[in-house]
């Protein structure tokens, strides 16, 4: 009788453990202080793939991605958008184009990452931007996909809206006035949470890519910049985006958060931080029409 009690109980611990979305750390995760309200962490994580198929997720957690992340105090901190005018020379065995923009910008850069959507060949930014030194994109009409949203600090409070709430409150294209109300914003897609809940389905694209995203963390004046395999791209790296959703909002995975616009990803999937001499580009010389820079105030 003991004997099928137990297997009554494994069986289901089984079924519960595949209805959800499940990591593990591989490692002990350490934020490590870069400068004042700027924290930083690199680990790996398993996780349990979601069968598109079958519309499961799968027992074991038979995947594993590299997760670089960024914890930023933006009382303290500023987020700032760099574009080269020209595109730059990177050799690809040798260097990462993210070390390139940085070099360009020549501004004291704490760390970066890869940002916003570009129409190439000319690097032109896709939709809105803006940070407290510029407005660099005020169309959000260039971005048309219906999971479009806007990533923003509006009178210092963080946020994520939908592109049509967004155009309602300040029009498709937005006045020098109402900009000057953001000391940050970006347009990209999808979005991912807003306030835990969960913005897309399993029907988006099934591939398995690096990624990249920013959020808000568990405290609201910091934010979280995350990416995952920016180190290169192979068959066994990255997640899909329905993947990617559930890991950033599970706080067992280290980068838990409750509202996460996804960034450009795949290839342009980067990661910086120039005083550590680390510089992380999955595709190590694609051309990036932008990168998201941490500077101090």
């Amino acid at each position: 009788m003991k004997k099928y009690f137990y297997i009554l109980c494994l069986t289901f611990v089984n079924v519960t453990f595949a209805a959800d979305f499940h990591c593990t750390p591989l490692q002990e995760i350490h934020w490590k202080e870069l400068a004042p309200g700027v924290l930083w962490t690199k680990y790996d994580v398993s996780f349990n793939p979601y069968n598109k198929d079958l519309h499961e997720w799968e027992l074991k957690q038979t995947r594993s991605v590299t997760v670089r992340a960024f914890k930023i105090d933006f009382t303290k901190n500023k987020l700032l958008f760099h574009s080269a005018k020209t595109d730059l020379e990177c050799l690809p065995n040798q260097d990462r184009y993210i070390s390139k923009l940085i070099a360009d910008s020549n501004a004291p850069v704490i760390g970066a990452i890869n940002s916003s959507f570009f129409i190439m060949p000319n690097g032109h930014i896709q939709g809105l931007a803006i940070d407290e030194n510029k407005v660099w994109s005020k169309d959000l009409t260039e971005q048309t996909i219906s999971s479009s949203g806007v990533f923003s600090i509006e009178n210092g409070k963080p946020n994520l809206e939908t592109r049509e709430d967004f155009m309602h409150r300040f029009g498709s294209i937005i006045s020098d006035g109402d900009a000057s109300k953001f000391s940050f914003a970006v347009q990209a897609y999808p979005k991912l949470l807003i306030q835990n809940e969960l913005q897309i389905t399993d029907s988006v694209l099934n591939s398995r890519r690096p990624r990249t995203s920013i959020g808000v963390a568990e405290n609201p004046d910091e934010i979280i910049l995350v990416t995952i395999d920016a180190r290169g791209e192979t068959d066994s790296t990255g997640m899909t985006l329905f993947e990617y959703a559930h890991f950033v909002n599970e706080s067992q995975c280290g980068v838990g958060q409750k509202t996460v616009l996804n960034l450009d990803g795949g290839g342009s999937s980067s990661f910086a931080i120039p005083s550590l001499n680390i510089f992380e580009q999955a595709d190590h010389c694609r051309h990036l029409g932008n990168i998201l820079t941490i500077q101090s105030r």
